[in-house]
């Protein structure tokens, strides 16, 4: 197949995210698997946002928590930290746990997360680490344990048993 034909399948695909019609959509989040870019994440981001059919959502979720390319993390990253993308930044958490793509570099990110987000984005931030607490650095658990535990005298009480069952897991190692 030529470039110029894989661009306008890719093309088509793109504008079938837009439509009104929800198999159309979830056929087209589909076919991306096959025919999408890294850049495509976004887009996916962008309708999780918008649409409000539970079958879209599932399917662009399980699409998410199935990626391997290494490169997403930074998208996944940017995506969490932008508050455009705050009413998903639970599913988008929740994903860094799921899926393949090593997020230990961005452990102070999930760090931040667990101490300043509501507790069900708390939660997913806190499986992240824990699963991700052996690749981390041994200077990098202990400053990560250090920020954890200067943020428990302000936290909330429903989110001071998770930082301390965080602060235990990155010692743990």
């Amino acid at each position: 197949m030529t470039d110029k034909a894989k661009k306008a399948i890719h093309d088509k695909l793109v504008s079938e995210l837009q439509s009104s019609d929800y198999k159309t959509v979830t056929k087209s989040i589909n076919q991306l698997r096959e025919e999408g870019q890294l850049e495509d994440i976004v887009l996916l981001f962008d309708l999780l946002v918008r649409n409000d059919d539970e079958e879209v959502k599932n399917t662009i979720l399980k699409f998410l928590a199935d990626i391997k390319d290494k490169k997403a993390d930074l998208i996944f990253i940017d995506a969490i930290l932008n508050d455009k993308y705050k009413t998903i930044q639970k599913e988008l958490t929740g994903i860094c746990w799921q899926s393949s793509i090593d997020f230990t570099k961005h452990v102070s990110v999930f760090t931040d997360l667990l101490i300043k987000s509501d507790f069900e984005t708390a939660f997913e931030a806190f499986t992240v680490i824990e699963n991700f607490t052996e690749k981390i650095e041994p200077e990098k658990r202990i400053e990560e344990q250090d920020k954890l535990k200067d943020a428990i005298p302000n936290a909330p009480e429903e989110m001071k048993g998770m930082i301390h069952e965080c602060i235990h897991i990155l010692d743990q190692f």
